[in-house]
């Protein structure tokens, strides 16, 4: 059994990288694609299915240590675009979306496949309310707890993040309104029932301590009102010197693409396949203001190598990249070492908002 326990590890942790370049790959590839919005669509879909790839593993590596999954922060903005952009691509033209989207949206928590859920259940729903031609408008923006959706007597303590999806369709009777969130309730027939269920949207809004709220005018349109707390803002340090990383990673494509990404946002890069090389390349005159390094290391294991170098640098901020479902944050001064753990896999938004958060 041990054996098979260190197997299913190792299993996961190459595919944790084989995601995690998938995903920056993508990235790089959106910078250099000319016709980018032709091909959107496809990028997108390979994007969504990479990160439900993910969360299958996560669940799988979970279960077997009796875990709950792990939560990520979303980008709740960048999940519509995509969505939309793939709906769009069904519709020909004969449906428009209107996005106003808050452009300094607070992030969410929670797991990419449930709000992927459920904000195609409220699209797909609105488009086919509308029918042949028409508009659906998603509007998300930041606000108190207390201006949340169904919410009137709660300290505003939180921020949330609100998400209107509203079109100019045939709308819902009000004799049906209070039961369209009960199980099995539809109006669609079988052929065209392609949604989740509204029953699943509500029961997965409540999961994550959201609300949700629908108003309708027969023959005008809906708006579906939702709201969810946020992770809070990041404090960004802005500096206008030339931000210098010591980057440590030994898979060579995730190596090249990351030095790619963060040299594209003018970061210097000084790059490392292993511990030594890193060490070779740590200069004490002359320190890196930030270190990314990979936890697992083909030499030396990526926290002794923090251990180290903190004989010799106590204050530069390190952040440890993870392939495996250790949580190494809870181990025994890992904190006192590390400013920030990101695991595997991740896409470049996720590790270049970590970077701006601690060097700007």
């Amino acid at each position: 059994m041990a054996n098979q326990n260190l197997s299913a590890a190792h299993l996961s942790h190459d595919l944790n990288n084989i995601i995690t370049r998938i995903l920056n790959s993508l990235e790089a590839l959106k910078k250099k694609v000319a016709n980018y919005d032709e091909v959107a669509p496809i990028i997108n879909g390979i994007e969504n299915s990479a990160f439900m790839a993910a969360e299958i593993m996560e669940d799988i590596q979970a279960e077997s240590k009796g875990k709950p999954p792990r939560k990520k922060k979303i980008d709740v903005n960048k999940l519509i675009e995509d969505l939309v952009s793939t709906v769009s691509l069904s519709q020909k033209n004969k449906i428009k979306f209107n996005l106003k989207l808050q452009s300094d949206l607070y992030p969410v928590e929670g797991r990419y496949s449930d709000f992927y859920r459920i904000l195609l259940n409220l699209i797909v729903n609105a488009v086919e309310a509308i029918g042949n031609r028409g508009t659906v408008t998603i509007a998300t923006s930041n606000i108190g707890m207390t201006d949340r959706a169904g919410s009137s007597d709660l300290f505003d303590t939180q921020p949330f993040v609100q998400i209107k999806i509203s079109d100019n369709g045939t709308g819902i009777d009000p004799e049906i309104i209070p039961f369209i969130f009960d199980e099995n309730f539809s109006t669609k027939s079988k052929v065209k029932n392609r949604g989740f269920g509204l029953s699943i949207v509500k029961r997965l809004v409540d999961n994550y301590e959201g609300t949700i709220k629908v108003s309708s005018e027969k023959g005008k349109g809906s708006e579906f009102l939702l709201a969810f707390p946020s992770s809070g803002r990041s404090k960004v340090k802005i500096s206008e010197k030339e931000k210098h990383i010591l980057l440590v990673e030994d898979e060579d494509i995730l190596l090249e693409l990351l030095t790619e990404l963060l040299e594209s946002y003018g970061y210097k890069i000084t790059a490392a396949p292993d511990g030594k090389g890193m060490f070779k390349k740590y200069d004490p005159v002359n320190p890196p203001d930030l270190l990314i390094i990979d936890q697992k290391l083909p030499d030396i294991d990526g926290v002794e190598c923090v251990r180290k170098l903190r004989t010799m640098n106590k204050t530069i901020p390190v952040i440890l990249a993870s392939g495996s479902q250790t949580d190494y944050s809870m181990e025994p001064g890992v904190n006192e070492i590390v400013n920030k753990t990101i695991h595997k896999p991740y896409n470049f938004e996720e590790i270049l908002s970590i970077v701006k958060e601690l060097i700007g």
